[in-house]
């Protein structure tokens, strides 16, 4: 054991042990110029009591390594052991899992080397359970000999636990416990890294749900939570072990097929998911339908990065919606998209979800009176590299992509919560939002809208419609009947860019409309061309004996205002009366304008 002020000066007042091999002498007073005994007592006292396992451990003279010579109250509790049971004992008494072998192999190769030795590994207690260990064995030498290692041992596998929770927790969804975009991406690399180095496919599928907007709109959030989970063990149960899915967020999800044997298998991976979609769900003895569309990136076909597959998997996802196919491939007609125009379509999907959008008001005003009557809300895109963004940037986009019923419906609820607070704060603003083709072709949209005026408290009169005549051409029959609805609702109708469409007359005396806007391309060009002035005078005659008023568009100069109250045109607007504005400028100008307010 070595002399014994060597053993003294490092561990004090250890319990002697039966055998004389293993016995640690009590620390001897060594003088004022040391620790003095009743101190080595109190710190013996201290070891033996410490909550930390210590172990006091022989030089290794055996083929087996060292042997304990003391262990303290700490390690005893942690492997549920008397100290009897300890002493004497080899290496193998830290109770390192059989699996770890490794580990302690390495342990001991530390040990003989006489080198220090650090380690997290799992072991097990006298009971046969497992715990986590942080293990440390230091060597103690004196004057160049070793005369004993000590070893410290803490149970960590509360805060391993604890690490694991709040990994699972950053990586997955809170709601489904789907893998999150952040783990998602992780198993994408991967699976592209495998791909890569085995010569295989590796296929990226983004799936949106049809319908679910209804389902939150008609029985809350709390069934639409309910059926993202159901959703989520119905995709999780028919992948195999090796495929991810996750959860992006809202009702979108995505898969990850690994070496899949080709595209037809990777065509049958999307109709199983679909498949298992279309059995109804059951929600509190509610039944509800929900369908789906996915759209399909292949690795190398279709992108060899992550980012790359992602994209196209997205535009693909709303080709498959628009043209109703449940599943598509990006394919070398949508890569005919420029790259910029894929990139919007992308950026466009987080543009509500990142507070990208912005509301702007032009007012319309009543020739005869001066007044302003009402506003048309108008979109624009705060885009963070491009910059703001008129909708003929990215509206089409949104309208072959799908996208556009999701921005409508925000368009909607924005516009009616700015109403409400003007109304709160004495400004009785009448408001014109324009509806889409697609939107109109929904079979929700009055109900959609009659839950919008609801939930803002704002009568229906204060609200106005406009669609464009080509939608309307699109299916005369449909869009009659929800206009019909919509004017039942005590909502007020307007047909936008009239003169552009290919309608005609009857369709004309037949629509349930309260207005028509002459588009401004006759508008602006009236003082120079006796054509368009006889088409807007033509117009306006044709509307007023239909019952119904008339706004001109693109009035950009006084002589144009002018010549339209010449010809009894009811309202007006254009950037000779006010560009459009934010919410904050549109109410200062109804404050300083005498059109407005000043009233």
């Amino acid at each position: 054991m070595g002399d014994e002020s060597g053993v003294a000066r490092y561990h004090l007042s250890i319990p002697k042990s039966e055998d004389p091999r293993l016995r640690v002498p009590d620390a001897p007073d060594v003088g004022d110029d040391s620790f003095r005994g009743d101190q080595l007592r109190l710190l013996g006292s201290a070891v033996r009591v410490a909550g930390q396992g210590i172990a006091i451990l022989t030089p290794a003279v055996e083929s087996t390594g060292p042997r304990v010579a003391f262990v303290n109250n700490g390690f005893c509790e942690m492997y549920g052991r008397v100290r009897d049971e300890v002493i004497g004992q080899p290496l193998l008494v830290f109770g390192i899992v059989e699996r770890q072998h490794s580990i302690f192999e390495a342990m001991l190769n530390h040990v003989f080397d006489r080198n220090a030795f650090e380690a997290e590994v799992t072991a097990q207690r006298k009971d046969g359970s497992e715990f986590e260990l942080e293990l440390q064995i230091v060597p103690v030498e004196d004057s160049g000999e070793l005369t004993h290692w000590v070893s410290f041992l803490r149970d960590i596998t509360d805060s391993k636990n604890q690490i694991v929770t709040l990994r699972h927790q950053a990586l997955h969804d809170v709601l489904t416990d789907l893998p999150n975009r952040m783990l998602l991406f992780e198993r994408l690399e991967k699976a592209l890294e495998t791909a890569r180095t085995e010569k295989t496919l590796a296929a990226l599928l983004l799936m949106d749900l049809d319908r679910f907007k209804e389902v939150n709109d008609t029985f809350g959030h709390h069934f639409g939570d309910v059926l993202l989970k159901q959703v989520a063990i119905r995709l999780r149960n028919q992948l195999q072990p090796s495929d991810t899915v996750a959860r992006l967020g809202g009702d979108e999800f995505a898969m990850v097929l690994t070496a899949p044997a080709d595209m037809n298998a990777i065509a049958l991976a999307a109709r199983r998911s679909l498949d298992t979609l279309q059995q109804p769900f059951v929600v509190e003895q509610q039944v509800l339908e929900v369908g789906a569309s996915i759209g399909i990136a292949v690795y190398p076909t279709h992108g060899t990065d992550a980012r790359t597959l992602l994209r196209r998997a997205d535009v693909a996802m709303y080709a498959a919606k628009q043209a109703n196919a449940g599943y598509s491939f990006h394919n070398q007609e949508l890569e005919s998209r420029t790259p910029d125009q894929l990139s919007l379509v992308v950026e466009m999907r987080g543009a509500m979800e990142r507070d990208e959008f912005e509301l702007y008001y032009q007012p319309k005003l009543h020739l005869r009176s001066g007044l302003m009557t009402r506003a048309e809300v108008l979109l624009r895109w705060n885009h963070p590299q491009r910059g703001l963004l008129a909708p003929v940037s990215f509206i089409p986009l949104a309208e072959r992509t799908g996208l556009i019923k999701s921005i409508t419906d925000w368009v909607l609820d924005r516009t009616l919560q700015q109403c409400r607070e003007w109304h709160d704060g004495g400004a009785p603003v009448h408001v014109a939002i324009n509806i889409s083709p697609k939107s109109l072709q929904e079979q929700t949209l009055p109900s959609k809208i009659q839950t919008a005026l609801d939930k803002w408290r704002i009568d229906p009169r204060f609200l106005k419609i406009e669609i464009t005549e080509s939608s309307i051409m699109a299916d005369p029959a449909h869009a009659l009947a929800i206009m019909s609805l919509l004017q039942s609702m005590g909502l007020r109708i307007s047909i936008d860019d009239f003169g552009t469409g290919y309608s005609s007359l009857t369709n004309l005396r037949q629509l349930p409309t309260d207005e028509i806007k002459i588009d401004k391309s006759f508008v602006i060009g009236m003082n120079d061309s006796d054509a368009d002035l006889a088409i807007v005078r033509t117009m306006i005659d044709l509307a007023h004996n239909l019952g119904k008023q008339v706004c001109a568009e693109g009035v950009e100069d006084e002589a144009t205002w002018v010549r339209l109250g010449e010809m009894n045109c009811d309202l007006a607007q254009g950037y000779w009366i006010s560009r459009p504005k934010p919410a904050a400028p549109f109410m200062q100008w109804l404050h300083d304008t005498s059109w407005g307010l000043k009233r």
